[in-house]
Protein backbone atom coordinates (compact mmCIF):
# COMPACT_ATOMS: atom_id res chain seq x y z
CA UNK A 1 0.00 0.00 0.00
CA UNK A 2 1.55 3.28 -1.15
CA UNK A 3 1.40 6.78 1.31
CA UNK A 4 2.44 8.70 -1.76
CA UNK A 5 -0.02 11.41 -3.07
CA UNK A 6 -2.57 10.00 -0.63
CA UNK A 7 -5.51 12.58 0.56
CA UNK A 8 -6.12 12.43 4.17
CA UNK A 9 -9.60 12.91 5.03
CA UNK A 10 -11.03 15.20 7.25
CA UNK A 11 -12.99 13.65 9.49
CA UNK A 12 -15.20 16.01 12.72
CA UNK A 13 -15.62 14.54 16.44
CA UNK A 14 -19.04 12.30 15.40
CA UNK A 15 -16.91 10.49 12.58
CA UNK A 16 -14.13 10.10 15.31
CA UNK A 17 -16.36 8.56 17.42
CA UNK A 18 -18.74 6.26 14.96
CA UNK A 19 -15.51 4.81 13.58
CA UNK A 20 -14.40 4.14 17.04
CA UNK A 21 -17.41 1.87 17.59
CA UNK A 22 -17.64 0.21 14.40
CA UNK A 23 -13.96 -0.67 15.67
CA UNK A 24 -14.97 -2.09 18.71
CA UNK A 25 -18.20 -3.96 17.19
CA UNK A 26 -18.81 -3.99 13.06
CA UNK A 27 -22.50 -4.90 13.91
CA UNK A 28 -23.64 -2.36 16.01
CA UNK A 29 -26.67 -0.82 14.88
CA UNK A 30 -27.14 2.95 13.67
CA UNK A 31 -29.50 3.37 16.38
CA UNK A 32 -26.86 2.08 18.86
CA UNK A 33 -24.28 4.77 17.49
CA UNK A 34 -26.64 7.60 17.47
CA UNK A 35 -27.42 6.74 21.28
CA UNK A 36 -23.62 6.36 22.35
CA UNK A 37 -22.27 9.33 20.02
CA UNK A 38 -24.69 11.78 21.55
CA UNK A 39 -24.22 10.45 25.23
CA UNK A 40 -20.43 10.42 24.20
CA UNK A 41 -20.56 14.38 23.35
CA UNK A 42 -23.23 14.76 25.94
CA UNK A 43 -25.99 15.81 23.46
CA UNK A 44 -29.22 16.38 25.91
CA UNK A 45 -31.21 14.88 22.41
CA UNK A 46 -29.90 11.93 20.83
CA UNK A 47 -28.72 12.23 17.02
CA UNK A 48 -31.25 11.09 14.37
CA UNK A 49 -30.46 7.27 12.72
CA UNK A 50 -30.84 9.09 9.48
CA UNK A 51 -28.13 11.67 10.60
CA UNK A 52 -25.41 8.92 11.68
CA UNK A 53 -26.43 6.59 8.77
CA UNK A 54 -25.06 9.49 6.29
CA UNK A 55 -22.24 9.64 8.42
CA UNK A 56 -21.41 6.33 7.99
CA UNK A 57 -21.97 5.57 4.48
CA UNK A 58 -19.74 8.76 3.61
CA UNK A 59 -16.87 7.04 6.32
CA UNK A 60 -17.69 3.49 4.10
CA UNK A 61 -17.10 5.78 0.87
CA UNK A 62 -13.86 7.16 2.29
CA UNK A 63 -12.45 5.23 5.19
CA UNK A 64 -14.02 2.16 6.35
CA UNK A 65 -12.25 -0.51 3.53
CA UNK A 66 -14.82 -3.11 4.69
CA UNK A 67 -15.84 -5.37 7.36
CA UNK A 68 -14.65 -8.52 8.98
CA UNK A 69 -15.38 -10.85 11.76
CA UNK A 70 -12.30 -11.28 13.59
CA UNK A 71 -11.27 -15.42 13.73
CA UNK A 72 -9.89 -16.78 16.68
CA UNK A 73 -7.13 -19.07 14.16
CA UNK A 74 -5.89 -21.08 16.95
CA UNK A 75 -9.45 -22.23 17.62
CA UNK A 76 -9.19 -23.41 13.70
CA UNK A 77 -6.02 -25.45 14.01
CA UNK A 78 -3.56 -22.43 13.35
CA UNK A 79 -0.61 -23.61 15.40
CA UNK A 80 2.26 -21.33 13.68
CA UNK A 81 2.85 -18.00 12.72
CA UNK A 82 5.78 -17.32 10.62
CA UNK A 83 7.65 -13.99 9.86
CA UNK A 84 9.47 -14.06 7.02
CA UNK A 85 12.77 -11.13 5.53
CA UNK A 86 13.27 -11.74 1.73
CA UNK A 87 16.46 -10.51 0.10
CA UNK A 88 15.16 -9.88 -3.62
CA UNK A 89 18.14 -10.23 -6.59
CA UNK A 90 18.83 -7.38 -8.13
CA UNK A 91 18.40 -8.73 -11.34
CA UNK A 92 14.74 -9.41 -10.96
CA UNK A 93 12.31 -6.32 -10.49
CA UNK A 94 10.66 -6.37 -6.65
CA UNK A 95 7.78 -5.56 -8.42
CA UNK A 96 7.31 -9.14 -9.58
CA UNK A 97 8.29 -10.92 -6.30
CA UNK A 98 5.17 -8.29 -4.66
CA UNK A 99 2.83 -9.68 -7.69
CA UNK A 100 3.88 -13.42 -6.84
CA UNK A 101 3.15 -12.77 -2.56
CA UNK A 102 0.22 -10.83 -3.30
CA UNK A 103 -1.41 -14.14 -4.65
CA UNK A 104 -0.56 -16.37 -2.32
CA UNK A 105 -3.31 -16.73 0.37
CA UNK A 106 -1.26 -18.41 3.07
CA UNK A 107 0.28 -14.42 3.54
CA UNK A 108 -1.85 -12.61 5.34
CA UNK A 109 0.56 -9.01 6.10
CA UNK A 110 3.27 -8.28 3.25
CA UNK A 111 5.16 -5.20 3.30
CA UNK A 112 8.53 -3.30 1.37
CA UNK A 113 10.71 -2.43 4.43
CA UNK A 114 13.79 -0.69 4.55
CA UNK A 115 17.42 -2.52 4.57
CA UNK A 116 18.96 -5.79 3.57
CA UNK A 117 15.47 -7.72 3.22
CA UNK A 118 13.31 -5.06 1.74
CA UNK A 119 10.10 -7.70 1.93
CA UNK A 120 8.64 -8.36 5.15
CA UNK A 121 6.05 -10.91 5.23
CA UNK A 122 3.50 -12.90 7.98
CA UNK A 123 1.41 -16.10 7.77
CA UNK A 124 -0.73 -17.98 10.11
CA UNK A 125 0.27 -21.72 9.22
CA UNK A 126 -1.73 -24.88 10.61
CA UNK A 127 1.47 -26.49 11.71
CA UNK A 128 5.60 -27.19 11.08
CA UNK A 129 5.00 -28.71 8.16
CA UNK A 130 2.58 -26.11 6.69
CA UNK A 131 5.30 -23.63 7.46
CA UNK A 132 7.72 -25.17 5.91
CA UNK A 133 5.91 -25.84 2.61
CA UNK A 134 5.44 -21.66 2.57
CA UNK A 135 8.99 -21.01 3.00
CA UNK A 136 9.86 -23.56 0.41
CA UNK A 137 7.85 -21.86 -1.77
CA UNK A 138 9.02 -18.45 -0.93
CA UNK A 139 12.48 -19.72 -0.98
CA UNK A 140 11.74 -20.97 -4.46
CA UNK A 141 10.18 -17.36 -5.90
CA UNK A 142 12.11 -15.97 -9.20
CA UNK A 143 14.02 -13.09 -7.77
CA UNK A 144 14.31 -14.32 -3.95
CA UNK A 145 17.93 -14.23 -2.70
CA UNK A 146 17.75 -14.90 0.95
CA UNK A 147 14.70 -16.02 3.32
CA UNK A 148 15.49 -15.47 6.74
CA UNK A 149 12.51 -16.27 9.31
CA UNK A 150 11.06 -16.37 12.30
CA UNK A 151 8.68 -18.17 14.08
CA UNK A 152 6.74 -16.64 16.73
CA UNK A 153 6.52 -18.22 20.02
CA UNK A 154 3.84 -16.55 21.56
CA UNK A 155 1.48 -13.77 20.88
CA UNK A 156 1.71 -10.71 23.16
CA UNK A 157 -0.86 -8.31 21.61
CA UNK A 158 -2.60 -8.81 18.61
CA UNK A 159 -4.83 -5.20 17.58
CA UNK A 160 -6.69 -4.58 14.16
CA UNK A 161 -8.04 -1.44 15.46
CA UNK A 162 -6.05 2.21 14.68
CA UNK A 163 -6.26 5.18 17.60
CA UNK A 164 -8.06 7.51 15.63
CA UNK A 165 -6.07 10.78 15.35
CA UNK A 166 -7.69 14.07 16.63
Amino acid sequence: MATNNMKQVEIDEIDRHILELLQEDGKITINKIAEKVSEKLGLEKTKSATAIRARVQKLEETLIKKYTALIDCRQLGYREMVMVSLRVNSQQPIEQVKTKIEGMDRIKYGYVVTGEYPLFIMAKCLDHEDSMRLIEQLRNLPGVEEVKTQIVLDRIKEDTTIIIPE
